[in-house]
């Protein structure tokens, strides 16, 4: 029995540490995506109503009235990547506020909107996992990488790493 947790244990060890240790990362293509929890599997998802601004949360890997779980990825001129709403009108982005929340904002061209979004894959049926990190183009610090935290509420914010897990599984929806 011992020798079975053990065993469990060194298993759950080595996948956190493949995972935390990509060997291969590189940005996503322009698209339509989902980013689903490593915990749970709920997905980062963004309120439909109230012109589409308000707190990212974490919730059903779906569309319905209230939320989305659908995040459009698009490759600036500036070298960064823009995470937006699609459908939303006027368009509105993901952002990171002066307390480190994650939310949708109108400000799509705003240094809080400034993305590098990457993924990678241990091995052939492995998770394909994606990496957000704020990555402002005017060169100043980055604020971190958006993390799943249980015990905050909400738990979506960005945090600098080593903190883990730091990576979503990616769900590609469209191109």
């Amino acid at each position: 029995m011992r020798s079975r947790i053990i065993a469990t244990m060194a298993a759950a060890a080595a996948a956190t540490a493949a995972l935390a240790q990509p060997a291969q990362a590189a940005p996503v293509v322009d698209g339509v995506y989902r980013f689903a929890a490593l915990q749970d599997g709920t997905c980062l998802v963004w309120p439909r109503s109230h012109a589409s601004i308000g707190s990212v949360g974490l919730g059903a890997c779906t569309e319905n009235a209230s939320t989305s779980a659908n995040w459009q990825v698009r490759k600036r001129p500036n070298g960064t990547m823009e995470v937006s709403t699609p459908g939303s009108n006027p368009r509105t982005c993901l952002g990171v506020n002066n307390d480190y929340r994650v939310r949708v904002i109108d400000s799509c061209a705003d240094k809080y909107a400034e993305w590098t979004v990457s993924f990678g894959s241990a091995g052939p049926g492995s998770v394909v996992w994606a990496d957000i990190e704020h990555t402002p183009s005017d060169r100043s610090d980055s604020w971190g990488k958006v993390v799943d935290i249980p015990e905050v509420t909400g738990r979506v914010e960005v945090r600098r790493v080593p903190i883990e897990p730091h990576y979503w599984e990616l769900q590609q929806v469209s191109q």
